[in-house]
């Protein structure tokens, strides 16, 4: 057999941070589909583990590839592991993939020998069978044949145009390889916290709607569903590990009201007893269906609510009201799901009345959550191609979620007091309202 591929989650869990933690679906799903060309993978996922034990742990492997994930919030690991790997491993082929190397593909080309953009769904996994037959022969492997691949061959920038995978492609995957992660650990912690043991799943690919401050490098504009019969394969294996509960990682999930209810039919035909939770717009759900969703096992949905005020929602292209917030909040609650919101504040040419009017209304329902963020321009998105003197190269981590990384008008200062003191409020609400 050839060297492996080692595939690397560059995440490094804080344990003083109160993260929802899953096990990197994407790095699963690409483990299976390299193992089905008959090549060994490794995953090294560093959640649980520190920077010197990850670093020689791939070491060890002796790796002849290493695809590291990046994405915005993991870029300063994933160069610092890319530099070392460099030198202890000089003979390995560095590939990034991920939302970051997408966008900005030429950043890598400094540590990294080569990017995937977009979806590496087929492609990656057919580069390293071909890499290695052709004798670790990088130009041998015919790469303007690879969907999304970005180099630089003699002072030339290749760089291959991005695809996305009709939903029969996607339905044809192998089903992701979950047997490299610590599941023990990922279900200890989840239960802990909220009593259930969550593992993501992914059921539709893609997000029509345009909002002005959100990111979509890897799954494009184009909402793609995968069979019902498929998905309920990858539950009944999600829960052969232990899992008892999903969460639902769409952008988009509850977008097509047909497919919504045949999966929740099939979850209450197939008796998989199995809960979940999920993202939702709040546009366009019925009570037919949100009733649907609580009988197929829906305990918790999570809405983007973004603002309290109609203005701000409209300069953030959000298409939805705050009217149709409160709709949408009442039909889950008269249903009996929980819900969570989010929330930004300090939007760019927001004034503090509006702002006000959003601290308001994440206290006016009795959210099982709430969170607020001020505006994170990722690279991608309108309100980051608009917005001048962003810090491009700002790590941006959980330390820095109430930060600007621009300059507002906005009092910084002021903001984390207000959110403070919102928190606090709503702390004091719900504990109130414990039986």
């Amino acid at each position: 057999m050839s060297e492996p591929v080692v595939l690397v989650y560059p995440y490094f869990y804080d344990k003083t941070h109160d993260s929802h933690l899953f096990f990197p679906l994407g790095i699963a799903a690409i483990s299976s589909q390299i193992q089905e060309k008959g090549l060994a993978v490794h995953i090294c996922d560093c959640t649980f583990k520190d920077f010197g034990l990850s670093l020689q742990e791939i070491i060890s492997y002796r790796p002849g590839i290493v695809g590291i994930y990046v994405m915005v919030t993991l870029s300063n690991d994933a160069f610092r592991l890319a530099r070392e790997l460099k030198k202890h491993l000089p003979e390995s082929l560095l590939v990034a993939g991920g939302p970051l190397p997408t966008i900005y593909p030429e950043r890598f080309l400094s540590v990294f020998d080569v990017v995937f953009r977009g979806e590496c769904d087929y492609t990656f996994a057919r580069f390293c069978s071909e890499y290695f037959k052709s004798n670790r022969n990088f130009l041998g492997t015919k790469c303007v044949h690879y969907p999304g691949l970005f180099f630089l061959n003699k002072g030339l920038i290749i760089s291959n145009p991005v695809t996305h995978y009709n939903a029969e492609m996607i339905d044809r995957l192998p089903l992701p390889d979950r047997s490299g992660f610590d599941h023990k650990l990922y279900q200890d912690i989840s239960e802990k916290k909220t009593g259930y043991k969550p593992a993501s799943i992914m059921i539709t690919r893609g997000c029509p709607y345009h909002c002005d401050f959100c990111s979509k490098p890897i799954f494009g504009n184009v909402f793609r569903k995968r069979a019902i019969a498929n998905v309920l394969d990858e539950i009944i294996d999600i829960k052969r590990w232990g899992y008892n509960q999903l969460w639902i990682a769409d952008d988009s999930f509850t977008l097509d009201l047909q497919y919504l209810q045949a999966f929740c039919s099939a979850l209450i035909s197939r008796k998989l007893d199995i809960t979940w939770t999920c993202l939702t717009r709040v546009n366009g759900l019925t009570s037919t269906i949100v009733n649907l969703m609580r009988q197929a096992g829906c305990l918790k949905v999570y809405l983007g609510l973004e603002s309290g005020s109609n203005e701000t929602l409209q300069v953030m292209n959000k298409g939805v009201t705050v009217e149709d917030g409160t709709r949408a909040i009442r039909l889950f609650q008269k249903s009996g799901i929980k819900t969570s919101a989010f929330f930004i504040v300090g939007y760019p040419g927001e004034s503090i009345e509006s702002i006000e009017k959003t601290f308001d209304f994440s206290l006016a329902f009795p959210f099982e959550e709430i969170s607020f963020n001020v505006p994170l321009p990722l690279p991608g998105s309108p309100i980051f191609e608009r917005i001048k003197g962003i810090n491009c190269y700002e790590d941006w981590n959980y330390k820095n979620e109430l930060r600007f990384i621009y300059p507002t008008e906005i009092d910084g200062h002021w903001i984390k007091r207000r959110v403070s003191e919102t928190m606090s409020e709503f702390s004091c609400r719900k504990a109130e309202s414990i039986p």
